[in-house]
């Protein structure tokens, strides 16, 4: 692997998580403690989500089209405008709850084009055999920015105004859209078919080629699993923090960066537990992620939580890393943008979906009733991994030794 290409995807990968994480923890921090209603929480995961629901099927055909690493510089570029009119928001004392989500919905649709176009960039820079190492590498590298990022979130939250901890935010996403700018790519000619074609045929061509491989659907799956799990605990985890445990904002950023430590530990493992659990990888991978939740779900103490959020950062993040590894293994080239804006899809629908329904019953019972209702989906997709683990395409690539 060119170690200078590696490093710059890493870097960039760390400092837009690195961001990301601290402006989630300062808003949905904020957001609580100044409207004391886990709804409004609710919404703002939720609609951060929806408008992907739409610009996905859009996204996975133009990465599938034109230069992926212009558009994840465009998408970068986009986060950072919208940063910075949040931060005059703020400023100028113009924020209200409808402010901050609709702000989040336009940075959550510039990462759904900055995600799959750095994805399947990152498919084209890299041999093929190093993919799953590659994508392990980066998993620990953007957990690794969550976990400065959060960490440092939750002490800024609690020592600096909000604006001033946006300036923070604003630079670390300026640090990795430079680093993406710096890798060194050539742009592999698409085929006449392709480049000719128009937008709607690729669409079709995009489901029909997901019809006609089906492994990818149990991939979805669980991977839709991971993501719920994942985005619902560090949406619903402010809420948790401070209004189930009694605790501050210092132990919600702790709190954070240990669900990243989970994650940093799953990314140092990912080639060990690919190895050794081959297709049966999932099912030890959710069966992580149960027991944190119901670890979260039934216990108050403090400890006990960390306990929780570290083995629900462990699984999330090794369904999340290897089965898109799977995934992009199982994929023709030219189709790996559609099919992760497809996946993308699945995932962020989830969302939408249970963003309000998670809000209600935190506002209404507790926030640790969210971890126990997500219990309910993750045993059943245990079921569905068993039956996936049998599928001879699955097997075939997970008995491959990874670079």
């Amino acid at each position: 692997m060119n170690r200078l290409q590696t490093f710059r995807l890493l870097s960039g990968y760390f400092l837009y998580e690195c961001g990301r994480a601290m402006y989630f923890v300062l808003i949905t921090w904020f957001l609580f403690q100044w409207t004391n209603d886990a709804l409004y929480t609710g919404l703002f995961v939720s609609f951060g989500f929806l408008p992907g629901l739409f610009s996905n099927l859009v996204f996975g055909v133009i990465v599938d089209r034109y230069n992926r690493k212009l558009l994840a510089i465009i998408a970068g570029g986009t986060s950072i405008l919208f940063l910075i009119v949040l931060f005059g928001a703020f400023l100028l004392n113009w924020i209200y709850p409808w402010v901050m989500i609709g702000t989040h919905m336009i940075l959550q649709t510039a990462g759904s084009l900055f995600r799959p176009s750095l994805q399947a960039l990152v498919a084209e820079v890299f041999r093929k055999e190093a993919l799953p190492r590659i994508f392990s590498l980066s998993g620990s590298s953007t957990i690794g920015g969550s976990l400065v990022g959060a960490g440092i979130g939750g002490l800024l939250s609690g020592w600096l105004a909000v604006e001033t901890s946006l300036m923070v935010v604003i630079g670390l996403y300026a640090g990795a859209w430079i680093s993406i700018s710096l890798l060194s790519y050539e742009p592999q000619p698409r085929t006449a078919a392709s480049t000719s074609s128009s937008f709607w045929k690729e669409l079709k061509e995009g489901f029909v080629y997901l019809k006609n491989h089906r492994m990818l659907y149990g991939l979805f799956v669980m991977m839709m699993l991971g993501q719920l799990t994942f985005h619902t605990t560090l949406g619903f985890l402010s809420v948790y923090t401070s209004g189930y445990l009694q605790q501050s904002s210092t132990i919600y950023g702790l709190l954070d960066a240990t669900f990243s430590v989970g994650g940093i530990t799953a990314g140092l493992l990912g080639t060990w537990w690919w190895m050794k659990c081959k297709n049966h990888l999932a099912i030890w991978s959710l069966l992580t992620m149960a027991l944190g939740l119901f670890v979260m779900g039934v216990t108050n103490q403090t400890l006990l939580a960390f306990i929780g959020v570290v083995c629900v950062g462990v699984g999330t993040s090794l369904v999340r890393a290897l089965l898109q590894s799977v995934q992009q293994m199982a994929t023709e080239k030219e189709f790996h943008g559609r099919m992760s804006s497809f996946r993308m899809l699945c995932n962020q629908a989830s969302v939408v979906i249970t963003g309000p329904i998670f809000g209600y019953f935190a506002a209404s019972y507790g926030a640790n009733y969210v971890f126990l209702f997500m219990l309910v989906p993750v045993l059943l997709g245990i079921v569905w991994a068993f039956l996936q683990s049998r599928n001879p395409l699955f097997i075939e690539i997970t008995k491959q030794k990874t670079a």
